[in-house]
């Protein structure tokens, strides 16, 4: 097993669970601790209970009660101040514009390589030392 530069904090939204057990056992493998929501809104109310928390959140775009935008946006509002990946499937490029106003760490197209994901992972986490 790989050890990260510096073990994160990561809170992965998605409402696909393939995806999300699929996120959560790469990232864990590499040594992040890893939480999962089924949605924007289970994220942003995980989040608002200790914005310091997570150091990251992974996020897809399209999900039912709150998509990625929204997430973003009220992560930001409650306090979170940490980086974030989105994770999705064929963004228009008006909506990658979008992403990047609302400060978007990454954006990486699925289905994405494990490799590339923990690949930006592994540059956020030193960019965060």
């Amino acid at each position: 097993m790989i050890e990260p530069q510096q073990p994160l904090r990561v809170l992965c939204a998605d409402d696909n669970v393939l995806v999300l057990d699929m996120l959560a056992k790469t990232l864990q493998s590499v040594g992040h601790h890893v939480e999962v929501a089924m949605d924007g809104r289970a994220a942003v109310s995980r989040v608002a209970k200790d914005p310091a928390y997570f150091h990251l959140i992974v996020t897809d775009t399209r999900m039912p009660r709150l998509d990625g935008f929204g997430l973003v946006q009220e992560a930001r509002s409650a306090g979170y101040e940490g980086k974030f990946i989105v994770f999705a499937n064929a963004l228009s490029p008006e909506e990658r514009q979008r992403y990047d106003k609302l400060r978007v760490d990454r954006v990486i197209d699925k289905p994405g390589r494990s490799g590339e994901l923990v690949g930006a992972i592994s540059e956020l986490s030193a960019a965060l030392r």
